[in-house]
């Protein structure tokens, strides 16, 4: 397969430009570095990494049209996260809106024949049931999310319109070893309060719950979407395990005690506002339509952490 990946320098992204490239397939990136970087990309091979801007129309198609034949094009790029979002909001209509709307134009332009567009599960909002289907109500409650569900909108109606065979992925709380593995969501932050015999703070009871997937079977999952058939124009939700916070807790302080020979403690704070507290998703559609079956348990993924930080801390 020839596919073009764009945002290839960012987390996922990168994780999947180098699933690709291990499995001789040939790809392209397409990143601004805006945020993302291609240092952990190098020495990557069948792979070639281009430094763009999605939001540039004309770049972008001269681009895309100058790579011959492409069979997929798997869109990633955008502004992330809820705070940058937030921070920026003009940035990132325009980044995850027009950009999206840009790619889909030179898609069509160029006559390439799938696309696979990576969402968010903030597209929902607070769940009205659990687990959440695909069939749930979308409501965002923040910028990000709505950025992503107009994006949504851009690609279901080039799918109808314009006959684009396209498929949108909902990833749920994506963890794992990757570019941006310091980042502080919660589980790299309490793998580091835990090796530096810090407590593990749990904000509120520790009863919420979040669906965690690996960046590695998010990977897989685009992957599977580029070459699944009967599927243009399908949503499907990408997930692996519900656990409640003070579970994952549990399982770094488990994971860390015999390898640091220290007690770790759990200490509870205030709930922090503006936060859905629980969520979990159905992943039957993509088991069944696509083929996805997640690897990684967060047991797993806690102890792939946990030694990254013993091998890179000084």
């Amino acid at each position: 397969m020839r596919a073009v990946v764009t945002g290839g320098a960012g987390y996922v992204g990168s994780t999947l430009v180098r699933t690709l490239a291990d499995r001789r397939h040939s790809v392209f990136s397409i990143d601004s570095l805006r945020r993302g970087s291609y240092s952990v990309l190098k020495g990557v091979s069948s792979s070639h990494l281009i430094v763009g801007d999605i939001r540039h129309r004309e770049e972008l198609l001269k681009t895309l049209d100058g790579l011959g034949k492409i069979d997929a094009v798997l869109h990633l790029a955008a502004l992330p996260g809820l705070q940058l979002c937030k921070e920026h909001p003009e940035e990132a209509t325009a980044v995850n809106v027009d950009g999206t709307r840009n790619v889909l134009e030179a898609v069509q332009a160029l006559g390439i024949g799938r696309l696979v567009f990576v969402s968010s599960a903030a597209v929902y909002g607070t769940p009205h049931r659990l687990p959440v289907d695909e069939e749930h109500p979308v409501e965002p409650l923040n910028h990000y999310g709505q950025t992503k569900l107009d994006a949504e909108k851009l690609v279901k109606e080039s799918s109808e319109i314009h006959g684009i065979e396209a498929v949108i992925l909902r990833p749920g709380n994506v963890y794992g070893l990757g570019l941006f593995t310091r980042d502080d969501t919660v589980i790299p932050r309490f793998i580091r309060q835990a090796l530096r015999g810090e407590a593990l703070t749990v904000y509120g009871d520790g009863g919420s719950t979040r669906d965690y997937v690996h960046v590695q079977d998010v990977s897989e999952s685009i992957i599977l979407a580029s070459q699944a058939k009967d599927v243009s124009g399908e949503v499907f939700n990408i997930g692996a395990e519900t656990v409640r916070t003070i579970d994952i807790a549990e399982m770094v302080k488990r994971a860390v005690e015999p390898v640091t020979r220290r007690s770790v403690q759990i200490i509870h704070l205030p709930p922090r506002q503006g936060e859905t507290e629980h969520f979990s998703y159905a992943i039957e559609k993509a088991r069944t339509m696509l083929g996805y079956r997640p690897v990684y348990t967060v047991e797993q993924g806690i102890k792939q952490l946990i030694e990254y930080y013993l091998q890179t801390s000084p």
